[in-house]
């Protein structure tokens, strides 16, 4: 015995100016709102520490640190 299954299709969902649209909107332009604040203050930190030249000095030993490593990884050495 053969059963046939039925389905109906529904409608696509209408998009609507409602409350729950404009919440969305809403939190996005908050979104965009923190990340512009929150680049700011990184670039804020990055004029600071570029004007002390004793923790700069310490920062460009640590890169080069950093750098030699990533460079033996690189090559395919242990370190």
């Amino acid at each position: 015995m053969v059963i046939k299954k039925t389905t109906t299709k529904k409608a696509p969902a209408k998009k609507s100016s409602s409350v729950g649209i404009s919440i969305l909107g809403s939190s996005k332009n908050e979104m965009r709102k923190w990340e512009i604040e929150s680049a700011m203050s990184t670039l804020q930190r990055a004029s600071e520490i570029q004007k002390n030249a004793k923790l700069m000095s310490d920062v460009k030993k640590m890169a080069a640190e950093k750098a030699k490593e990533f460079n033996s990884i690189a090559a395919g050495k242990k370190f």
